[in-house]
């Protein structure tokens, strides 16, 4: 009995799935995962089968495309599939879930709607960090090393998407969407520049305390004693 391609099975109903070959090219980076979830595209006998292995606290679905657009029903088991008529539509869902996966865990979201979105976060227990996104539901990514870089990556892929058409059925949302899209930009800068901030206010903090210059500092940036305090103790102004 075929697969039907509008739902998620569970990996057991195809069967030979993981004789089926690995599609190594596309979209996706690799490694394919993220935590406690692997993402893989085959080439089965039934056709583009996206697979998702694992588990994570907040269940993200396994993205398939209907007549009305892109839904995630949810994973009732440890490993799902879901077949799909053609190449590129499997590659945007496995596109899709590797996004979801990582907002799920964002530090940092910024959005127009669903299919144009960014998220930046770093994976639990590991030094990776990464900018996911879509872009008019395509879906890319970009790996790091550290908070700052993803976050500055994040800011100029919003920059791009505010620079290109975004589909929003009309001329006159598209143009807000874009404008929307270049204020989180510049919003996910200011998040580095105040970090930045941050840093060098806790690396001069000895000499300013020494120099009885706290105050005069808090009032040159127009903010309270108390507030530079958690400055300095890196409650405020830190990534």
């Amino acid at each position: 009995m075929a697969l039907s391609i509008e739902q998620v099975h569970p990996a057991e109903a195809v069967r030979d799935l993981d004789e089926a070959p690995l599609v190594r090219h596309g979209i996706l980076p690799l490694p394919r995962h993220w935590g406690d979830l692997t993402f893989e595209l085959r080439n089965h006998i039934e056709g583009w089968i996206t697979v998702i292995r694992g588990s994570q606290t907040a269940d993200t679905g396994h993205p398939l495309l209907l007549t009305g657009g892109w839904i995630s029903p949810p994973r009732e088991s440890g490993a799902t599939v879901v077949l799909h008529p053609r190449l590129e539509e499997a590659e945007v869902a496995l596109g899709r879930a590797l996004a979801d996966a990582v907002t799920v865990t964002a530090c940092t979201t910024k959005s127009w709607d669903d299919n144009n979105r960014i998220a930046v976060a770093q994976e639990a227990g590991t030094a990776r960090w990464t900018a996911a996104w879509l872009h008019n539901g395509v879906p890319g990514f970009t790996e790091h090393d550290s908070w700052k870089a993803a976050q500055t990556d994040a800011a100029r892929q919003l920059d791009a998407m505010a620079d290109s058409f975004i589909l929003t059925g009309d001329t006159y949302t598209a143009a807000i969407a874009s404008a929307h899209l270049r204020r989180c930009a510049n919003q996910v800068r200011a998040q580095v520049l105040t970090a930045d901030l941050g840093n060098v206010i806790r690396s001069h903090k000895e000499e300013m305390q020494n120099e009885r210059r706290v105050t005069k500092i808090a009032n040159g940036l127009g903010v309270q004693r108390p507030f530079l305090y958690r400055v300095f103790n890196g409650t405020e102004w830190t990534q």
